[in-house]
């Protein structure tokens, strides 16, 4: 860490001037929490030393004193902000000023306040380039513009085009996206798949057969599997947003977070996947008789009584539990979105699907799409879809002489699409009493124990090949097939099955 410069103390003596200029702070403040849909209340603001902003169900402390001789500054900054921002953007934006402050002292801060534009400009290109992360470079620029706009000491209007050339390290936003890390590879998406249509299934027979809170935690996967939402979105749902009509289909209305243009944070509709409609019909239900249980910290207005940490934790937890790996809300949401425009869908469609203010923000999406050639390699499942598709996610293997001793409806064959195919592996359900086809979706189901042979199952990966390049054909490569879609699912499993045998030989 480079030693920041001791500034020369007429620059201490500039801040008390400058301090002793600024107009009064207002006796009271006044913003929206938009979580607890209240209007919250700051009271005395120049006799306070912190202040804490109420946002998704918690509070977040602000503390001026870090700011030293500037702290007085800063309140007028935080009133500013506090009007024009989102209070999320405001708290973020001090907590990264706080975490600058905290590290490199106050003297670099209050320099800023104090200096010419041409000052400022050389004292960030000589310490602030090479020592702040982006995040608290990006906040200390908005703390500049804002003097600008407040007219403090020697900043003006004027001093803005010369603040927006002041650079800072680089940082890809969407590196995972680049290099795959974030998708869900088509096993562990169908697994998710195969959790609900269980679930769905589990209340078709018998409405006690699903808990309550294993009920609302399935309806929160459903929205932040299908349509990409953010645990912040999903904890904002109202029950007064939430429609079902008498063909049982079910709509969500969800706020359009993270829109720079307050008039654009407007509700968006989403339909339900049909299949899994009955699960928010029947939580509806529950909720509507007090079965499901109050918190403390979220209002009743919220269909899930949850805050987005809440949210955002029982996505986590569930995906883990579902799929064997730690997956985010935020990896659901990349893998959604690749998963459309591997597609085909256009630019407009994934950004109004994403609800993104600009189409240009999903053009990373695009750029890390195959090509048709590509896609029809990877239903072959001879390359991977994704980068992290050499993870290993099943374990549940079995010998041949377990294989025998299963009873004969636990052990798994078939002829799809005129192979014939037997001897990989068993189900501890039965195929009697699946519903699914036998083979094809074995690959992909949690309950499939595959035989621990890899050669049996390189044999089947190319006995299902030719088959891909005839439904490709068939469907004139319309990668929305649904024996398209299904095959590309078996091959992927296929091949994640044989990388798990022959990984676990090479570690014996």
């Amino acid at each position: 860490m480079t030693a920041i410069r001791k500034v020369p103390p007429k620059i201490r003596t500039a801040i008390e001037e400058i301090v002793r200029s600024l107009p009064e702070l207002p006796p009271v403040i006044r913003y929206y929490d938009d979580f607890e849909d209240k209007i919250r209340t700051i009271k005395e603001l120049d006799a306070l030393s912190s202040v804490s902003l109420n946002l998704d169900g918690k509070k977040i402390r602000i503390d001026f004193g870090v700011f030293g001789h500037a702290r007085t500054i800063f309140k007028h900054i935080f009133v500013n902000w506090i009007i024009r921002l989102n209070p999320r953007t405001v708290s973020a934006n001090f907590l990264r000023l706080d975490a600058y402050t905290r590290a490199f002292g106050d003297e670099s801060i209050i320099f800023f306040i104090c200096a010419s534009a041409s000052e400022a400009r050389a004292h960030w290109n000589t310490y602030m380039r090479a020592n702040a992360p982006p995040d608290q470079a990006q906040a200390i620029r908005t703390m500049l513009h804002t003097l600008c706009n407040l007219a403090v000491g020697s900043w003006n209007p004027n001093c803005a085009s010369v603040i927006c050339t002041f650079g800072s390290l680089r940082r890809d936003k969407y590196r995972v996206v680049r290099t795959g890390d974030c998708f869900l590879p088509l096993d562990h998406q169908a697994r998710i798949v195969d959790y609900l249509d269980e679930i769905c299934a589990r209340l078709a027979r018998s409405v006690g057969a699903v808990e309550s809170l294993e009920l609302r935690d399935a309806c929160i996967l459903v929205i932040s599997y299908q349509y990409a939402f953010r645990p912040g979105q999903i904890a904002r749902i109202e029950v007064a947003d939430v429609r079902v009509f008498e063909t049982g289909s079910v709509h969500l209305a969800v706020i359009a977070a993270k829109q720079r243009d307050k008039k654009k944070r407007v509700r968006v509709t989403r339909r339900i996947k049909r299949e899994w409609a009955c699960l928010f019909v029947e939580f509806l239900k529950r909720r509507k008789s007090g079965e499901m249980p109050s918190n403390p910290i979220a209002p009743d207005r919220l269909l899930f009584s949850q805050t987005p940490t809440q949210i955002s934790n029982i996505i986590i937890e569930l995906a883990e539990v579902t799929t064997g790996d730690l997956w985010t809300p935020t990896d659901l949401r990349h893998t959604a979105a690749q998963r459309l425009v591997d597609a085909g869908v256009s630019h407009t469609a994934l950004a109004e699907f994403l609800v993104h203010a600009n189409c240009d923000t999903a053009n990373v999406y695009f750029d890390t799409s195959p090509s048709q050639a590509q896609r029809v390699n990877n239903a072959m499942a001879i390359s991977p879809i994704y980068a992290n598709v050499a993870q290993i996610a099943r374990t549940r293997t079995i010998d041949t002489e377990m294989l025998i001793r299963m009873p004969a409806d636990h052990q798994i064959g078939g002829v799809p699409h005129g192979v014939p195919i037997a001897g990989i592996g068993g189900c501890d359900l039965g195929q009697s009493l699946c519903t699914k086809n036998p083979v094809l979706s074995c690959y992909t189901c949690r309950r499939f124990m595959p035989l621990m042979n890899s050669e049996i199952h390189e044999q089947v990966l190319e006995q299902l090949r030719p088959v891909v390049d005839e439904f490709a054909g068939a469907s004139r490569n319309n990668e929305q097939s649904p024996a398209f879609i299904q095959l590309r699912s078996t091959l992927d499993g296929i091949r994640r099955v044989v990388e798990d045998i022959d990984a676990a030989r090479n570690k014996q």
